[in-house]
């Protein structure tokens, strides 16, 4: 082989070494080889967000991120590229970050929508999801605090407190528990006093005759229903009697519906009101016939 051959070789390997690297290189940043589609995302705070970071949708891999650019403070565009076999983005997608791993890396969560298909002008509003890390610094953030509130409820005055309550109750326990002069001690007397009481109740019970109680109520019961019997007919009397006066029948009917009769008593009252009112006034106008047979 000539010389010439071998720096062609020689050549030939160098640059597909550096091909090889170029290309390598470009891949371990996320950036795509060739035409890929692309989708800008527009973010607040990427926090640890890295070019290269995956997207995935439903928890599948379809791209990665290829570029973050900070536009101002407060708005950093990231795009990243996907597998349009695989999804198609919408103008109402969302793109969420998501921290996942003890480390703190961040994912893109990405829902393709169903609205319109996006173009390569628009633009998607990014939003940011807890992670594993940032619900874990969280509740370490919650214990801190109730370690705190602990720590300052738990003072000297209040252990004392707590050490003379604890105290009192261990009295309280042993008075309770002391059978002779706890209330235990009277406990024996009251069952036997209960015990004597039902007893008696017991021998009350048994001198109770049955047949006469029974016998006894029957005949309440019966004068009960006569009673209710008498008190009915009398009812009926009285509807019918008051039915009558209605009607105008007998001497208080007649009275209740005759009219010309109630004047007249009217008459009769004044008459006799004013005869009397004359004969307080002079007596002597009065005169008294005797007759003698």
């Amino acid at each position: 082989m000539h010389s010439y051959q071998k720096e062609i070789t020689v050549g030939g390997l160098v640059l597909l070494g550096v091909a090889a690297f170029f290309f390598g290189a470009t891949w371990l940043r996320g950036k795509s080889i060739g035409r890929a589609d692309h989708v800008r995302v527009l973010y607040e705070d990427v926090g640890a967000l890295k070019n290269g970071a995956p997207v995935q949708v439903s928890g599948a891999p379809i791209g990665r991120v290829e570029d973050i650019e900070l536009l101002s403070v407060g708005r950093v565009l990231v795009t990243f590229t996907y597998d349009a076999k695989s999804v198609q983005p919408t103008k109402d997608g969302k793109a969420a970050l998501v921290s996942v791993g003890m480390l703190g890396d961040m994912v893109i969560d990405f829902d393709p929508g169903r609205g319109a298909p996006l173009t390569e002008a628009d633009t998607l509003v990014g939003t940011s999801r807890p992670g594993l890390f940032d619900v874990g610094a969280g509740l370490a953030a919650r214990a801190d605090t109730v370690m705190l509130s602990l720590n300052r409820m738990l003072d000297t005055a209040m252990i004392v407190d707590l050490r003379r309550t604890l105290n009192s109750t261990d009295r309280l326990m042993a008075y309770l528990a002391d059978p002779r002069r706890g209330p235990t001690a009277e406990l024996p007397a009251t069952m036997r006093s209960l015990q004597a009481v039902s007893a008696r109740l017991d021998s009350t019970l048994r001198q109770l005759d049955a047949e006469a109680i029974n016998a006894g109520l029957d005949s309440t019961m019966r004068s009960a229903s006569d009673m209710a019997q008498r008190v009915a007919a009398t009812s009926a009397r009285l509807d019918s009697l008051l039915a009558k006066i209605q009607r105008g029948e007998g001497t208080l009917g007649r009275l209740a519906s005759d009219s010309t009769l109630y004047d007249e008593i009217r008459r009769t009252m004044a008459a006799t009101a004013a005869l009397i009112e004359e004969m307080k006034k002079d007596p002597g106008k009065i005169g008294i016939t005797v007759k003698m047979f």
